[in-house]
């Protein structure tokens, strides 16, 4: 007997419809949409629960979990529900939830979703709601994410980072004793350290040239996308810098002692979790496989600056934003501003840490006893990194898109050889004016 798959729509009632039947057990009655007239019943901070969506697995599930156990228990009136939802139907449920008018009270996102919600004005704009002073210990890049225009076109906070995401550089102990502080350095001890040839083969440095991992040294060679009013900037004052940054790739995947891929990530993934490469730049959420390389010998320190102009890398930074449904009540409202300002405490943050997440509060010590060194020393590493880093573009869906795409091809031509780094730069720039002016309301 053949079963349908649920569609989103239908997916979503029955998870609210069974989130309510669990709240009525509590003794209290949860609207299966949360709506602006929407009454409150007894329950949490005057009268209400709130049902959390998130996208977290594992270790993460387990430690927000525990989280929304302990805010539970510091109010025993009412209570946070959490409802997981599979990031590969996360986006499209949610959709499906609003245009029916609700949907979760809260939802954990990431920050590159922020901008595609605001433009259905999906989201509640915290700026009156959450003082400067609460968010000042949250990175700067991680609270950035959480910016995005509204539809009156100024810039709103539409949510508090919990944890941050962004890139380092890995390495084995066992054969870099000192991690490189610049570029020259990193590539002389890759090429010491190569034997491409081997069986099997030994490689000192293995990158993915992908734009999201590569695109710090972009800034660090001068290059810049936008402008400081937000204008594409690519092929005018950006332009020397980003020619340099494309010839700079280009040299790295020619380089037949570096194993540097653009197109082919599938092989440098493959020659990194076979133990064959020794260093390489990945984001801060795979430290667990690197511990499971390296073991106690692994390093994790902030990317080498790139030394033709003596400037760091400013890598994009992503960021876990917990937000709050647009069309919440009052009470609600004040319930769930309560477990954001929870979230984001210094024993909240402290609990993420544990966890082999990066928290976004920038002040925690590293050096409590319930820490152990190897992910202090890591810590460190990813939030010196996120202190220089910048917050990956959380636009709307298509401006998003086109931004990657044309970033993507103009990097593709100069690595395949289609085109010089001057024309190509020309012409991302031309595009990337002509279809963001399209898209734009």
């Amino acid at each position: 007997m053949l079963i349908a798959r649920p569609t989103p729509v239908l997916r979503w009632v029955i998870c609210a419809v069974l989130i309510a039947a669990l709240a009525g057990c509590a003794g209290a009655v949860v609207p299966p949409t949360p709506t602006a007239d929407a009454t409150p019943t007894v329950g949490l901070a005057g009268g209400v629960t709130l049902v959390l969506w998130h996208g977290w697995s594992s270790g993460a599930r387990q430690s927000l979990s525990r989280l929304v156990e302990r805010f539970n228990r510091q109010h025993p009136d009412g209570r946070v529900i959490l409802q997981s939802v599979p990031l590969t139907s996360f986006d499209s449920d949610l959709r499906a939830a609003l245009n029916y008018g609700g949907g979760p009270h809260l939802i954990l996102i990431p920050s590159t979703w922020v901008g595609s919600l605001t433009e259905r004005d999906a989201l509640l704009s915290l700026d009156d709601l959450i003082a400067p002073a609460e968010t000042q210990a949250l990175l700067p890049a991680a609270l950035g994410g959480a910016r995005a225009l509204g539809s009156d076109g100024k810039q709103h906070l539409y949510g508090l980072p919990i944890s941050f995401d962004t890139l380092a550089m890995y390495y084995d102990k066992r054969n870099v004793l000192t991690p490189p502080a610049d570029t020259a350095a990193l590539l002389q001890s890759a090429r010491g350290l190569s034997a491409p040839a081997g069986v099997p083969p030994r490689w000192g440095l293995g990158l993915n040239l992908s734009i999201d991992n590569m695109i710090g040294y972009l800034y660090a060679a001068g290059g810049r996308v936008f402008g400081d009013d937000g204008g594409v900037a690519l092929g005018e004052t950006g332009r020397a810098g980003a020619e340099q940054w494309l010839a700079w790739l280009a040299q790295l995947q020619s380089d037949p002692q570096l194993l540097a891929r653009a197109e082919n990530s599938i092989q440098v993934d493959r020659e990194l979790k076979d133990g064959h490469v020794l260093m390489t730049f990945d984001w801060a959420h795979q430290i667990a496989l690197y511990r499971s390389l390296w073991g106690e010998n692994l390093g994790v320190a902030p990317l080498p600056r790139l030394s033709a102009t003596g400037q760091p890398p400013q890598p994009y930074v992503k960021s876990d934003v917990l937000a709050v449904n647009g069309r919440v009540g009052a009470g609600e409202r004040q319930a769930a501003l309560a477990f954001l300002r929870f979230m984001i405490s210094a024993d909240a943050q402290s609990e993420i840490l544990q966890s082999d997440l990066q928290p976004a509060r920038s002040d925690l010590k590293l050096d409590s006893p319930e820490l152990d060194g190897q992910r202090a020393m890591a810590a460190s590493a990813f939030r010196s990194q996120a202190q220089l880093g910048r917050p990956m573009p959380n636009l709307g869906t298509r401006e998003r898109e086109i931004l990657r795409r044309e970033l993507a091809s103009m990097q593709r031509q100069v690595l395949r050889g289609e085109a010089a780094p001057a024309d190509a730069v020309t012409e991302a720039d031309r595009r990337l004016r002509e279809q963001l002016a399209a898209a734009t309301p």
